[in-house]
């Protein structure tokens, strides 16, 4: 019989308002089951497109509880700047950091949102809503570990009712809105498409199969280490069959040609000239294009079953690559959502051509043909400019369309293994740089559309695409609390990179000396007591323990031992594979002028004495982090005993001897406790003595 207790228990974990509902609805092959690390992974790259971008965003994030908030404390305070609001949801276990811009909103414990683990954007060129529910995994009717099942989506409706939900927990207002773009936002889906693919994480958690909602995107990103023969003829074929598009041809820049690579129809297109109809202006303005077709237009022939047409030029390095032209069967082509579509997987391909090249050495303005006049719309009633000053876009008039006859067609190319798919004119193995046609290499991270970078003129499309405005750079707290909890944020979402430049900050402001032991110890050491508590996964704390040892290993190879000093030997002891404290005892002791030997992990207690007997070192440094590891240790100081003297001195730590007390008195030699620069400047003024 089920106790009143746990009947009221039931009905708290049932009642009250859940995000999770909004999309229960979603088909099982949209839905994802995901570990914590993946979502920490996931919020990340969403984070990144707003903080890279500028984008002023409310944002709202579930973190259970708000002790689990700490470990994000870090990310979310950077973040917090760029952002027009924040607000983080939790169970009130302990006292919220302030946090400038940053809103916590307390849950009722045990309610259905305070088991939610979400991340929902709100901007009018970038949304999207992370909604999952925690789900115990259990093996052998116990509870192996916690995952998290839910959806991550792009959907706008969606996004505004977890908005509206959310906003009347709080009794307040939803954040308005001032009209959302859908084609900016799908070409910031596509660069976390992108980073999702390419990150080191990607296999093992599975990343990709996360954008589900989004399978143009994600079909297209898993093929990031696949040359271009398989990637190109999957752009069409990835936008035909998810987007629905009425034909689809993909031209590259040839001299003043544009030569069919890949496309829809039986046969082969002609080659067109670079400045014919929607496909010149396209190149010509450095944006996309979108017409209602006429039935006397080009455009018309080459998609007969399109009722209006996308042109989206392709750019690499600035340099134009070629022309994605998209049929559309809607009439009004800014109300198609396979133009949006279009738009990301151009966005993504753009990055990938720019991944398989090699950057030019000619000026960025050599691609272009010399002979296409500047365009010139008719005049027309001035309008206002779009949101932020930003540009977007053509929405092209017919009229505007110049026709241009189609040149005389080359002929089905011949096909043979390793050239493209039938449907395919142009074998892409070679890479080199063509004639006026040539593209770089990827750039550092992924690079938006060239027409959504920097301001451009206004232009009169509700749908017009933001080109992205460079953000002021807020005042940074570079304390070492804050880079603390930047550090610890950064590798618990397995981000190398912002890990990397929160270092280059701290070699910048500090002693190296103080950044060893006000950053990255510290770091360690609450990662690891947060993976105690079960916050913190095995995989993060490797992680987070392979990044600090790193950088402890080339400091301490970087620097040349003083010649004239005594001899230390340190390693870890016989089975024991933690060396972090081993690390920062020889970085310390070879900065204090001792000559310093670094054996590792694992050092064999049988190897000890053939080793002393051939250094005579004056010390002998081992670490035990395990009881196991501990009682080795005793062994090792057995074996120093009784080799004849002049023997060196036994220094010895680490976790085990605080687990077991007892075990210190068994070891003879000296236990280090305390400060480590204290521990080595007594080990100093005792050897110069």
């Amino acid at each position: 019989m089920t106790s009143p207790s746990a009947e009221a228990a039931a009905l708290a974990r049932n009642a009250g308002p859940s995000l999770h509902k909004l999309v229960s609805g979603f088909p099982a092959d949209q839905r994802l089951r995901q570990s914590a690390d993946a979502l920490v992974i996931i919020g990340r790259q969403l984070e990144l497109v707003m903080q890279n971008q500028g984008l002023e965003a409310d944002v709202a994030i579930g973190t259970l509880r708000f002790s689990l908030f700490r470990l994000h404390q870090g990310r979310i305070a950077q973040l917090a700047p760029h952002c027009r609001s924040i607000t983080v949801y939790g169970e009130p276990d302990v006292e919220p950091p302030d946090i400038a811009g940053v809103e916590f909103v307390a849950l009722t414990p045990g309610s259905p949102l305070a088991q939610e683990w979400f991340l929902v954007i709100n901007s009018p060129f970038f949304w999207g809503a992370l909604l999952t529910q925690a789900v115990a995994e259990r093996s052998n009717g116990t509870v192996r570990r916690y995952l998290f099942e839910g959806v991550l989506t792009a959907d706008e409706r969606v996004v505004s009712r977890a908005s509206l939900l959310l906003s009347l927990i709080q009794r307040r207002p939803a954040p308005e809105i001032s009209g959302h773009f859908p084609l900016a936002n799908r070409a910031h889906w596509a660069q976390v498409a992108y980073n999702l693919a390419t990150h080191s994480e990607a296999e093992r958690l599975g990343l990709l199969q996360s954008l589900a909602g989004l399978p143009d995107l994600r079909d297209l990103a898993a093929l990031h280490k696949q040359p271009l023969e398989v990637v190109l003829p999957q752009v069409c074929a990835t936008l035909r069959h998810h987007a629905n598009t009425a034909g689809d041809v993909l031209y590259r820049l040839d001299n003043n040609d544009l030569v069919p690579v890949v496309w829809s129809q039986p046969t082969q297109p002609s080659s067109l000239s670079a400045q014919s109809g929607i496909l010149g202006q396209a190149i010509t303005l450095n944006e996309p294009v979108l017409v209602t077709l006429d039935v006397n237009s080009q455009e018309q022939r080459l998609l007969p079953e399109a009722h209006a047409a996308a042109a989206i030029p392709l750019v690499a390095y600035e340099r134009v690559w070629g022309v994605l032209l998209i049929g559309l069967r809607e009439v009004e082509p800014e109300e198609s959502s396979a133009a949006a579509a279009a738009i990301g997987v151009a966005a993504l391909l753009e990055r990938l051509l720019a991944d398989r090249t090699a950057l030019p050495a000619r000026s960025t303005t050599s691609q272009l043909p010399t002979n296409i006049a500047p365009y010139s719309p008719p005049d027309r009633a001035p309008e206002p400019p779009s949101s932020n000053g930003f540009g977007g876009p053509r929405i092209v008039p017919l009229d505007e369309v110049p026709l241009a006859s189609p040149k005389a067609s080359r002929g089905l190319p011949e096909t043979s293994q390793g050239q493209l798919a039938p449907n395919s004119g142009t074998n892409t193995n070679d890479a080199s740089p063509t004639p006026n046609g040539a593209l770089g290499t990827g750039a550092v991270g992924f690079g938006l559309p060239s027409w959504m970078r920097g301001p451009t003129a206004p232009q009169p499309s509700r749908t017009a695409v933001p080109a992205v405005q460079t953000p002021v750079e807020p005042q940074i707290d570079r304390s070492w609390s804050t880079l603390q909890k930047r550090m610890m944020g950064a590798l618990i979402a397995f981000d190398q990179r912002s890990a990397e430049q929160i270092w280059s900050e701290a070699c910048s402001m500090y002693p190296t000396e103080a950044i060893c032991t006000d950053l990255l110890m510290p770091v360690q050491i609450a990662v690891g007591e947060g993976w105690h508590r079960g916050e913190v996964s095995v995989a993060a704390e490797h992680f987070c323990s392979r990044f600090v040892e790193g950088k402890l290993l080339n400091l301490l190879n970087a620097y040349v031992d003083n010649p004239g000093g005594p001899l230390a030997v340190i390693g870890c002891a016989q089975h024991e594979m933690h060396e972090l404290g081993a690390i920062m005892l020889s970085l310390f002791m070879r900065w204090s002028g001792f000559r310093v030997i670094y054996l590792g992990q694992n050092v064999p207690n049988s190897t000890l004495e053939d080793l002393i007997r051939k250094l005579r070192p004056q010390i002998i440094g081992l670490s035990a982090t395990t009881v196991e590891a501990a009682h080795n240790l005793t062994e090792a100081g057995q074996i120093i005993q009784r080799i004849e003297p002049p023997r060196p001195q036994l220094i010895f730590g680490g976790m085990a001897f605080y687990e077991r007390p007892d075990l210190r008195t068994r070891i003879h030699g000296q236990l280090l406790e305390g400060d480590v620069r204290q521990i080595v400047r007594d080990l100093a003024t005792q050897f110069r003595k």
